[in-house]
């Protein structure tokens, strides 16, 4: 049995959650302190992130500005092989999704949307894990008549972006639409470069069956709600621009009669009346030589707000993450101090995301019992001592002989419910009967099942790592029978499951289907997982096993004490061995094989809405878990990152009972008991007297019933 990977470990420093000390960097520009600084490094989905971007500079830098994002991103890579001799080659695939690009800009000459990769012809803002990546909150100079030039660009790494269209907007105007989206038509100069015939007009499409259609931008605008806006910009009036979608844009970086795909954000800029006339180009935005950010010693105030909607943080360890290079889901606020043609100083902090719906919530709440089991056990066919009968073998090749009984075994197992928090009590009930004339070894365990999915040229490939996370194991004696009622096993300390649900929307996906297949990508995610709990019967000596696996649900957070308490008395008063009235049965087939089974489904997103039955939940109830530190360096956009900053130790919400757990020091020659409430079996904590980490220990195991002659099987858990 494989130890999961996933199972949290501790560290001094995790376990404190401090920062490393912080190290010197050469950002190549007159700065003396450029961080982020927040009061946590946890948060759950729904809350908002607040925090502070401290810059400290001491002589002016020319640039574009500063920006601050919040972002996640899910992805994963490997690599293959194909070919023969010298034409053997490797292949890359790559699988990437946003969860989250809010941007703001604290200060600068232009101010810009988030970035839509691939876009191609459409650019749709406004994903439900992204809600806010189109929304752009700018100080204005003017209080009235203001005048803003929006350019749809195409971002290009190494190179000047491409503009596929500008447009003007009066501020006033759309402020008098209350916030209604209006479609404004895009220009651009025709055939820029050595191809431009020097005209300015309407911005259009590549032709499609002979017609060229004209190039727009969806947008809306409200007055500002933050107060005292972002930034150390100050204006008369500060206005939040929310970009909606861009249509018929050209492709920018088709070479060749190739199709490229561009990939789109909108750039805002205010200008003066007197620059404009009618019929010429828009104003550019100012030149960067031009600007300079000024020597500063700022504190700028930043809040984002977390969708409802996104996974967990996930960082795939062990096992796990043998199929794949890298893989991970991740969030970081970030920070840049745009520059052109040159390495942007940067700084970046890693956040830890919890979600997933309460344990208690309805759905979960259903019992779950697998169809029982029972078969006549054979011996192993080996007539003769060949390679294939070694012990290795045990049948598997040879087959049983099935002239010869052994005699039967059964089994027969029901979980108290389906949805599980780290920490909370897993209440299992069955029957274990053995009737042959060996002993047989029941183990259970949580099999955690990751799929990931990348884009290999215009497919996509898949692949896939499982793991088990050791709960418990009995031995059931022969010619005995073995039953368990409301046997209590802790659920480990693992992230909330993600497989399908999170971040979908109808009236989203239906408003992207008019736009082609380049937008399914966003629906792809890279990396899901999702879990099982298996109770095994192993036959030893015996090419045969029984297995039983149920569907259950990993969540982010525990239940609300009063309904659980209810649901225990009422499941209780109902309960009757070997099964529970009302219990959804698991069948046999296919279970264990296929992965990324939604216990919730698609359509019923598992999300957590905050509310005040959840706050007692989240007080005394609730602790903060940690794994390993992992470095999550960016190798292109954290060349010039402080480095104490780019590591981080991933955060589990976990129930904290009631009642103190205490376990056994193993360093000192008495034992004596150490307090491991906030630490859930199967992760490490620092022993109080010695200083030195240790495996916490399981709990006692459950008592079992003895329901025949033969004297009951002993217990251990692992």
């Amino acid at each position: 049995h494989t130890h999961g990977g996933e199972l949290l470990r501790f560290g001094a420093a995790a376990m404190s959650g401090g920062r490393a000390k912080m190290k010197k960097v050469n950002w190549g520009q007159p700065i003396t302190d450029y961080r982020i600084a927040i009061p946590r490094d946890y948060y759950f989905a729904g809350e908002t992130v607040q925090g502070t971007l401290e810059l400290k500079t001491h002589g002016p830098i020319s640039c574009r500005g500063v920006r601050v994002k919040l972002e996640g991103v899910g992805m994963c890579h490997w690599h293959y092989y194909e070919g023969a001799g010298e034409h053997r080659r490797r292949v890359d695939v790559h699988g990437e999704k946003k969860y989250n690009g809010c941007q703001k800009t604290a200060w600068g000459s232009t101010y810009n949307t988030g970035r839509i990769d691939n876009a191609g012809d459409d650019a749709v803002w406004g994903h439900p894990t992204t809600p806010d990546e189109g929304h752009v909150d700018m100080p204005l100079q003017t209080a009235h008549g203001s005048k803003v030039v929006l350019r749809v660009m195409d971002y290009d790494w190494g190179k000047k972006d491409d503009e596929l269209g500008e447009c003007l907007l009066d501020v006033d105007e759309l402020l008098s639409m209350n916030g209604a989206d209006v479609t404004v038509p895009l220009w651009r100069h025709v055939g820029k470069g050595m191809f431009s015939s020097g005209t300015y007009g309407p911005a259009e499409g590549d032709a499609s069956n002979g017609v060229k259609t004209r190039s727009v931008v969806v947008l809306s605008c409200e007055l500002s709600e933050s107060e005292g806006g972002f930034g150390f910009q100050q204006g008369a009036r500060r206005v939040v621009f929310k970009v909606k979608s861009g249509h018929n844009l050209r492709d920018a970086d088709s070479m060749m009669g190739f199709r490229g795909y561009n990939d789109v954000y909108c750039q805002l800029y205010e200008v003066s009346g007197e620059d404009l006339a009618p019929g010429l180009p828009l104003p550019s935005p100012p030149d960067t030589s031009a600007v300079q950010l000024p020597p500063t010693r700022a504190s700028i105030p930043f809040s984002f707000r977390l969708p409802r909607n996104l996974p967990s943080s996930m960082e795939p360890l062990d096992v796990f993450a043998e199929p794949v290079d890298r893989a991970s889901v991740r969030y970081c606020i970030y920070s840049h101090i745009d520059i052109a043609w040159r390495m942007d100083p940067s700084c970046r902090r890693i956040i830890s995301v919890i979600n997933g719906p309460s344990s208690t919530i309805p759905k979960l709440l259903a019992p779950l019992r697998y169809v029982p089991q029972e078969k006549e056990v054979h011996p192993v066919n080996c007539e003769s001592l060949c390679f294939c009968c070694s012990k290795d073998c045990v049948g598997q090749l040879c087959g049983e002989n099935k002239s010869v009984s052994l005699g039967k075994v059964f089994l027969d197992c029901h979980m108290d419910r389906r949805g599980y928090a780290p920490g909370e009590t897993m209440f299992l009930s069955g029957i274990a009967r053995n009737e042959t004339d060996r002993p047989v070894m029941v183990y259970v365990s949580l099999v955690r099942t990751i799929l990931y999915t990348a884009k290999d040229g215009f497919t996509h490939k898949t692949r896939t790592a499982r793991g088990e996370i050791p709960l418990a194991s009995f031995e059931v004696p022969a010619h005995s029978t073995w039953q368990l009622e409301d046997g209590q096993l802790i659920c480990p300390a693992i992230a909330s499951d993600y497989f399908g649900g999170y971040g979908y929307d109808e009236e989203f996906a239906s408003r992207n289907a008019q736009y082609g297949a380049r937008y399914s990508e966003r629906l792809v995610d890279p990396v899901k997982w999702s879990t099982k709990l298996m109770v095994l019967m192993d036959v030893p000596d015996t090419p045969f096993n029984l297995k039983q696996f149920m569907d259950v649900l990993i969540t982010g957070l525990p239940g609300n004490p009063i309904v659980w308490e209810e649901y225990q008395q009422k499941r209780k008063g109902a309960a009757q061995m070997p099964a529970l009235p009302g219990a959804q049965e698991m069948t046999p087939w296919g279970s264990g094989d296929d992965i990324g089974v939604s216990v919730l489904g698609t359509a019923e997103c598992p999300t957590w809405t905050p509310g005040a039955e959840d706050e007692q939940v989240r007080g005394d109830a609730l602790c903060i878990a940690r794994t390993d530190e992992i470095a999550a360096a960016d190798p292109q956009e954290d060349i010039k990152c402080d480095p104490a900053e780019l590591t981080y130790s991933p955060a589990v919400a976990v129930y904290k009972p009631a009642a103190p757990r205490k376990c056994r020091s193993p360093y000192k020659p008495d034992n004596p008991e150490v307090d491991c409430t906030m630490n859930p079996p199967g992760s490490k904590m620092i022993c109080p007297y010695t200083g030195m980490p240790f495996v916490v220990p399981p709990p006692p195991p459950p008592q079992a019933q003895v329901i025949s002659t033969v004297t009951a099987p002993s217990m251990s858990m692992v």
